[in-house]
């Protein structure tokens, strides 16, 4: 009876596996992924690297502001970036959008001289980090669609009064272009990346 039982054991055990390895692989071929949720939003984030690296607000103060442990914080912060040259990769849907003031935003659909605005304006990145930032990729429904290299000078740059950046970026890239400036980048054009929900842009160090 003994032996009968354990034997029934290990096959419900072997059912509760499969099951969850094949709900994961569904998962993933839906674009989502597992695990834990993230203690903070890609906003946050970008919000709490702009306070720190202002230098006014301590990493205590940074973290009761957004109520996560100090720890926590340090671990985001590391993550997010060690001082390298990075680029931001921004996800988008296909559907155009004006705002409030008739600027059109996200993806034009409507030109290259529209859609050139759209894709510089307006990004929280801490001031910082602007003289390490060289490329934005634009990532449309999962695929990437263009890459823009961004323009050295820290002259070039602007922001408006809430310090949101308007990015001095140039003209798409090729291929083989951005094989050229930009060889630890590891993206190309049409290349598929999904996007992971909550998450609007991350960075990545090159």
């Amino acid at each position: 009876m003994f032996h009968f039982l354990a034997a029934l054991a290990e096959y419900d055990r072997e059912m509760i596996v499969d099951g969850t390895l094949d709900g994961l692989a569904a998962a993933r071929a839906r674009g989502r992924v597992g695990g834990r949720p993230a203690a903070l939003s890609q906003r946050q984030l970008d919000t709490a690297q702009q306070m720190y690296d202002t230098g006014q607000h301590t990493v205590e103060e940074i973290a009761d502001t957004f109520r996560v442990g100090r720890s926590t914080l340090y671990r985001a912060l590391y993550a997010y970036g060690d001082g390298r040259d990075c680029a931001l990769v921004v996800y988008r849907n296909a559907r155009p959008k004006i705002d409030h003031t008739n600027r059109r935003y996200g993806e034009t659909g409507v030109g290259e001289r529209a859609q050139l605005d759209a894709d510089r304006k307006w990004f929280p990145i801490a001031p910082a980090r602007r003289a390490r930032l060289k490329a934005i990729v634009y990532v449309v429904d999962g695929t990437v669609a263009r890459v823009r290299a961004v323009h050295p000078d820290p002259a070039a740059w602007d922001a408006d009064d809430r310090d949101y950046a308007d990015v001095p970026v140039g003209p798409p890239l090729t291929d083989l272009q951005i094989t050229r400036q930009l060889p630890t980048l590891g993206i190309m054009l049409g290349q598929a990346r999904p996007h992971l929900r909550g998450k609007i842009r991350e960075y990545l160090t090159l």
